[in-house]
Formats: structure tokens, sequence, C-alpha cells
């Protein structure tokens, strides 16, 4: 045999060789980080919850609907709920992405073990009897795009250590025994889009730092005690699209600046102390389908305001001011009004 014909021999050798490894390698199964087993574990023993069969077949967490498409955020029969990714290490590690915990009556504090599933990206405690405060760790998962808690009556400061999830997308912590102030922190949040905190226990003024969340859409913040005024940057957030400021201590007027909003659908402010507020604001907010703002103050002459633009309104509700006039023709020719 020539040199040629032997090298090229052993060349393809190795390449059958590395082909059966490449195939072993493939069909070696996954697994879930034992570190993050021994946490699911512990958290889901110290809930009194089982693992569900649907995804931990065998005793292997990451499996069945745990790492393929099913939707289990629309699935009731799958509660609790897990995601994984399973491309880590060639394949051969899986890592828990998401744990799903939602109204399953579960009593008491967080559990520390919670801080050991590292790779969340997606936290869902609502509505449970959790009780204490949010823990602090909270803010090393770097990986969080979406956390939810509302509905528990969680207490204490929201710790300041939140604004360390930099790639948070939605934050909901309404319905909570939260005290004292919106920690400045959360201004580094700055590709978060959704934000409610409705009736959490906050007070205080907002944070200057919010003028940073250009990328807010939703903000629902009724029903605490924030004081002060409704700070001017909120009309600098151009993506905007729903704004809900009602049942707090805001003094008046409601900001003009609002009138930037182009994109807004829905705006609900109330209750608005002191100060009076005018209607002017509200003419180039064209995309406007809710509009309510009641009990602001608000002492304009209702003919002298044209609601023309506001061809998608559906429901507009000005009661409880200081409104003079006649209803104007402006509002009577808008055919989607269904509630005035």
């Amino acid at each position: 045999m020539s040199c040629c014909s032997s090298v090229h021999g052993f060349a393809w050798l190795v390449l059958v060789h590395a082909c059966f490894f490449a195939a072993a390698q493939a069909q070696q199964a996954a697994r879930t980080d034992p570190t993050e087993v021994t946490a699911l574990n512990a958290i889901l023993g110290t809930w009194g919850l089982r693992a569900s069969p649907a995804w931990n077949i065998s005793g292997e967490p990451c499996s069945g609907v745990a790492v393929d498409e099913t939707d289990v955020d629309n699935n009731p029969n799958i509660n609790p709920a897990i995601k994984c990714d399973c491309s880590f290490n060639a394949s051969t590690v899986c890592h828990i992405t998401k744990l799903k915990v939602y109204s399953l009556n579960v009593v008491g504090q967080i559990p520390e073990e919670l801080q050991n599933l590292t790779y969340l990206n997606n936290l869902d405690l609502r509505q449970n009897y959790l009780t204490g405060p949010l823990p602090s760790f909270i803010g090393n998962f770097s990986a969080m795009q979406y956390l939810a808690v509302s509905l528990n009556p969680l207490s204490g400061p929201l710790p300041k250590e939140i604004g360390n999830l930099r790639n948070l997308l939605s934050l909901g912590i309404s319905s909570n025994n939260f005290t004292g102030e919106l920690p400045a922190e959360l201004g580094n949040l700055e590709k978060l889009e959704q934000m409610y905190i409705i009736s959490s226990g906050f007070s205080g003024p907002f944070p200057s730092t919010f003028s940073k969340l250009t990328n807010l859409r939703i903000l629902w913040a009724s029903d605490n005690e924030f004081t002060g005024k409704i700070p001017d940057y909120f009309g600098s957030l151009p993506n905007l699209q729903e704004l809900r400021f009602q049942g707090n201590s805001f003094q008046g007027p409601i900001p003009a600046s609002l009138s930037n909003l182009t994109r807004l659908t829905s705006l609900r402010i109330g209750d608005i102390l002191n100060g009076s507020s005018s209607l002017s604001f509200i003419s180039n907010l064209t995309s406007l389908t809710v509009l309510i703002l009641r009990n602001c103050k608000i002492s304009d002459n209702l003919g002298t305001v044209n609601f023309s633009k506001l061809a998608e309104l559906t429901l507009l509700d000005l009661s409880f001011n200081n409104i003079t006039g006649h209803v104007p023709q402006s509002i009577l020719n808008l055919n989607k009004l269904g509630f005035l």
C-alpha cells in the first residue's frame, strides 16, 4: 500500500470514529443540574407540593413538557410547572429557566433554596399566601425577564437589588403589603416594558430614575399612597400605551406633558388632590380607547374642548370634576363611544 493510501485510510478511520463519538454524545440524555434538582425538591417540599408527572418523568425534572413546546402558562393541569434549557455542555446539561407555582395556596416565606435556580428567566408565584419580604437575592437572577409575585401578602420594602435585573421585561408585584418608597434602582431596568404595582402598599414620590424607562408600555400604579405630583417625565416615555394612576395622593395639576403620548390607548387618572387641571392635553392622544379622569380637579368648560381627534374612544369618564358647559357635538360624533 502506498503512503498516500495509508494516509487516506487513516483519515477515514478518524472520521468514522468521530461520527460514532458524536452519535454517542447525542444519544446521551441531558440531565438536570444536580444542584438545581436539590433546590427544586427543597422548594416543593417546603410548600407541600409534588413535581408533576407531566415533566418529572422517571425522576428527571427536565423531561416531558419541561423541554417540549407545551404552553404551561395556559394549562391549569400542569401546575406547578418548570421549563428547562438543555443546550448546555454539548446538550448534556439542563438548567431550569422557568418556575410556575400559580394559585396553589402556598403558605410561608420564599425559600432560600430558590436562589440556587440561577438560570431562571421566568418566575411566576402569583396568587398564593407568601409572606415576609421579597428576598434581596432576587437581584441575582441576571437572566430574569418575567417576574410575577402579585396577589400575595409579601411585606417590607421592595429590595433595591431588584434593580440588578437588567434583562427584565415584565414586573408584576400588585396586591401585596409592601412598605416605603419605590427604590430608585428600578430606573436601571431600561428594558422593562410592563410594570404592575396596583395596591402594593407603596408611598412617597415616584423616583426621578423612572425617566430612563423609555421602553415602558404599560404602567398600572393605582391604589397606593404615592405623593407629590405626577412627574412631567412620563410625557417623555414614547412607548407608553396604558397608564393608570387612580386612588393615590398625587397633587395636581395633571402634567401637560402627557399630550406627547400619542401611542396611549388607555389613560386612567383619579383622585388628584389640590391644583386645577385642564383637559387641553388630551387633544393629541388620538390612539385613546379609554379615558378616565375622575375626581381630578378639572375646571374646564367642556364646550371649549375638541374631542374630534379621539375617534377610537369607547369609554369616557370625567365625573366628579368642576367641568361646566354642555356636552359638545365633537363628543356626540364619536361613533365608537359606548360609555359616557
